[in-house]
């Protein structure tokens, strides 16, 4: 062997043994014996090898390698709390921790959101929120399981950070730095459950469009898709883009969407029918309908459950999706074809198996009576509603949350609310704003999560590292429109 052929073998040794010792370590996580955990996965993942991260998706490349650990927390008889830790490569981490909530009903572990932590270089982290189940909107994992309801509405959260910060030491040998949690959706409401629960884990949150007040969508959807369900009163998607029209042309002050929704006096009366019923009319059964969508209502027990803004009524995944139930897309702009089977009404399901426990229950069947046992038996489980953060803003943490004002699955009037009970819990006691821990961004022209006609995207990560870790508070954002570069900026709702 000449002196170059065996420099060159030991370059080639010495290059596969950082290699060989990255697998051999992500391997040894499977033999990781934690209380109540089993580990079932623990299987290094290279560069650009495809994984499907979302729900019916295709296989996608990972944009880095990384270490895939997968297991079962069963912190109680009865629960089964599925997770994932994604871990970067020792050199490629950031030193921080990601947690990602989850949507709809859960349901399933999203993956997409651990690809998106790990691009970053976090180690992240997700559950599948207590169960498996396919239909993300549907509630039929709950039938007679209580504790299953529990993992979902708090404990998946508790339990996954958890175990994930344990696999996080055993693989790095240290603790992370810095811990965010990030949801949208139920994931928000994840979000607002680790504020409000479990405050000095974190220390930053991204809150976006969060369903905190589990208890009144779920209460609001019946009492309304009930009500459409009325002779005469049914509303058809066909009439929907006359409605947004309308809306838009008295608020919208010549552009797609409407910039000040606050300030809309919008009337739908204008539409009123004069003659023979047709698409571009609203009959005196319908206007009542949908007066009633726009300014919310008032449950059996007296809670008034907020009713959705005006200039979004015939964008893709709001009032035909979500009220009228016709399958769409709302990041895509497509509806399905004529014929599809309709989504999963989310609030009959609840009532159905949560409430009622009949599997014969439809929304007509809905009482007083249900509604009240709705609220006893699972707002302590299920909403995020606690106004008192002071535990959160004394260990220094910081809560970024925003809302699209187009949103047609949850109104954001509702995070307005909880921001007014926040400042009056918190910011009146402390004799200041919130300001210093709690911001909240509402996004013109921004459906559910994202979508929309106005410019709705924001790197809400990068905002929030900007603040926690370089004291930069967002005192404005700007926002793009990813098709049209269309910009706006936004500033915190209540700045002058």
């Amino acid at each position: 062997m000449t002196l170059r052929s065996f420099a060159a073998g030991a370059l080639c040794v010495l290059a596969w043994l950082p290699a060989a010792a990255q697998t051999s370590a992500c391997s040894a996580l499977a033999r990781l014996r934690l209380p109540q955990v089993s580990i079932d996965l623990a299987v290094p993942i290279a560069k650009g090898e495809k994984l499907s991260v979302w729900r019916g998706g295709s296989p996608m490349p990972m944009p880095d390698a990384f270490c895939r650990v997968r297991g079962v927390a069963t912190p109680v008889p009865g629960s089964r709390i599925g997770f994932e830790v994604w871990l970067p490569e020792p050199a490629r981490w950031n030193g921080k921790f990601m947690q990602a909530g989850n949507g709809g009903t859960a349901g399933s572990i999203p993956l997409g959101s651990l690809m998106d932590g790990v691009r970053r270089g976090y180690a992240a982290a997700a559950t599948d929120g207590g169960h498996e189940w396919g239909d993300g909107l549907d509630y039929g994992w709950a039938w007679q399981q209580p504790t299953r309801v529990v993992d979902f509405g708090w404990r998946a959260v508790q339990q996954t950070s958890l175990v994930a910060r344990k696999v996080m030491r055993a693989h790095y040998r240290r603790a992370p730095a810095k811990s965010y949690f990030v949801g949208c959706s139920n994931g928000g409401r994840d979000a607002m459950v680790a504020a409000q629960r479990f405050p000095q884990d974190w220390d930053g949150i991204v809150a976006g469009a969060p369903a905190l007040d589990w208890l009144g969508l779920m209460i609001g959807g019946a009492l309304l898709q009930r009500d459409l369900a009325q002779p005469g009163a049914g509303l058809s998607a066909t009439k929907l883009p006359a409605l947004q029209a309308a809306a838009l042309a008295a608020c919208s002050e010549g552009k797609r969407f409407v910039e000040r929704p606050a300030q809309c006096r919008f009337d739908p009366g204008v539409l009123r029918c004069t003659g023979a019923e047709t698409d571009q009319c609203l009959t005196d059964a319908q206007l009542v309908t949908v007066r009633k969508v726009y300014e919310g209502v008032t449950d059996a027990s007296g809670a008034r459950i907020p009713g959705q803004s005006m200039g979004g009524e015939a964008l893709p995944g709001n009032w035909d999706f979500l009220l009228l139930r016709q399958a769409s897309d709302p990041l895509s702009g497509s509806r399905a074809a004529p014929g599809t089977p309709p989504p999963t009404s989310i609030s009959e399901s609840f009532f159905r198996h949560l409430v009622r426990e009949d599997g014969a229950f439809q929304l007509a069947d809905l009482r007083d009576a249900d509604v009240l046992s709705a609220r006893q038996r699972w707002s302590r489980d299920l909403d995020a509603t606690d106004p008192d953060l002071r535990a959160f803003r004394a260990r220094g943490g910081k809560l970024l949350h925003y809302h699209g004002w187009t949103d047609g699955a949850i109104p954001p009037q509702m995070s307005i609310d909880y921001q007014q009970r926040v400042a009056a819990r918190v910011g009146a006691e402390a004799g200041k704003g919130l300001d210093d821990f709690y911001r909240l961004f509402l996004v013109p022209g921004m459906n559910h999560c994202g979508g929309g006609a106005g410019p709705w995207q924001v790197d809400w990560v990068e905002v929030l590292e900007r603040w926690v870790e370089k004291g930069e508070a967002p005192a404005s954002l700007s926002a793009q429109h990813p098709e049209t570069r269309a910009t706006q900026t936004l500033r915190p709702h209540g700045a002058p």
